[in-house]
């Protein structure tokens, strides 16, 4: 006897119990087959394959009855006057990837506007999309802006997207956008053809055929080469699989204002994270919101701090600095995880001005992001 009751009975009252919760399962499944049709061809994610999307993202992210994404991508891709929207769109692609999610589409119609480094960020996102996962992705191009057309075309987004580029006479304009390049960390000593320094000499004699002049000053591509080595020494600690060490590379030129941008990222554990810890203090603020990621990218760009405490290194940002420094005006931001840190140098051949910000956002940018400019 249990509870009053023979065990037997006991027993098949349980398994009455469990037989009512299993056919109330079943008609919940066979309400939801029967009700799908009339979600107008999308339906709910299951929880399998739910992404955690917000405010900027749910509306525009949506599954199909085979449960392939399609991500309609904002009107306006741009860090710099559209930063929370455009990171989650990036994000929710980015877990997507994680999850091993397919795509179906990735719908442009509405952009009409991208800027250079949200084009790059959209780029790796799609390459690792495309390493991982793979597929054919869909593109309705007469819907698409002419310019981003054309911006696309030049950065290669086409043969990145596995589709056929468009043959059309692009109008002329006054900017021009460099393909970007995928390089990727290897072991120490193993042969690669196309090592960092390689790409950053490459992306020079690049960017001196469309801006008619030698770039004499050194510091862009001793730092650039440094950011590349940084990638494999530090961005992405405890990952073995060197083909997810990747970082990517890109530049733009605007004829009317001579002004050259250069822009690079990775999808590392971000500044923030790898910046060693100097103090007690930096140690108990790093466990409290006093010290927030843009402060923690504001440290690293002293002198010398770097995780590996070696002298030699941890100079590459100020060597972007220097370069930016030595045009009548430059400037370099650094986008690492949430925060954003800014400095913006102007001289007039007789005085200096120097303006220095940071900012801290909802939104992570998924590694680090820096993009530096200058009017030559």
């Amino acid at each position: 006897m249990i509870d009053g009751l023979p065990i037997q009975l006991r027993g098949n009252r349980h398994r009455r119990n469990w037989r009512k919760e299993w056919l109330l399962r079943q008609r919940e499944k066979q309400l939801w087959r029967k009700n799908r049709k009339k979600r107008r061809g999308t339906v709910s994610f299951r929880p399998q394959s739910r992404l955690h999307l917000n405010t900027h993202t749910k509306h525009h992210v949506n599954s199909d009855k085979e449960l392939k994404l399609t991500i309609e991508l904002p009107e306006r891709l741009d860090f710099d006057s559209n930063y929370e929207e455009t990171a989650s769109h990036f994000a929710a692609l980015r877990e997507a990837v994680h999850k091993g999610i397919r795509i179906k589409n990735l719908d442009f119609s509405r952009i009409r506007y991208i800027s250079p480094s949200a084009a790059l960020v959209l780029a790796s996102e799609v390459d690792q999309w495309n390493q991982r996962i793979g597929g054919r992705l869909k593109a309705n191009l007469p819907s698409w802006d002419e310019d981003i057309k054309r911006l696309l075309c030049q950065m290669g987004y086409f043969e990145l997207l596995k589709l056929e580029r468009p043959e059309a006479a692009w109008p002329v304009k006054s900017n021009t956008f460099l393909q970007f390049k995928r390089g990727q960390s290897f072991k120490h000593g193993q042969e690669n053809k196309e090592d960092g320094g390689q790409l950053a000499k490459q992306l020079r004699m690049e960017i001196e055929s469309i801006v008619g002049q030698t770039i004499k000053k050194c510091f862009l591509f001793e730092g650039l080469s440094e950011a590349i080595t940084n990638v494999g020494q530090h961005a992405y600690p405890g990952v073995i699989d060197y083909t997810q060490k990747r970082w990517w590379l890109s530049a733009s030129y605007d004829a009317d204002e001579r002004k050259l941008s250069v822009t690079f990222y990775d999808q590392g554990e971000g500044i923030p994270k790898t910046l060693p810890r100097f103090t007690l203090l930096e140690f108990i603020k790093d466990f409290s919101v006093s010290w927030p990621d843009s402060q923690k990218i504001s440290a690293a760009m002293d002198v010398g701090r770097t995780s590996s405490r070696l002298a030699e290194r941890g100079k590459g940002l100020q060597n972007l600095i220097e370069f930016a420094k030595a045009h009548r005006h430059g400037s370099i931001s650094i986008y690492s995880l949430r925060g954003l840190y800014n400095q913006v140098f102007t001289n007039d051949g007789n005085t200096q001005t120097h303006d220095k910000t940071h900012r801290d956002f909802e939104n992570s940018i998924g590694g680090t992001l820096v993009e530096w400019s200058v009017n030559l």
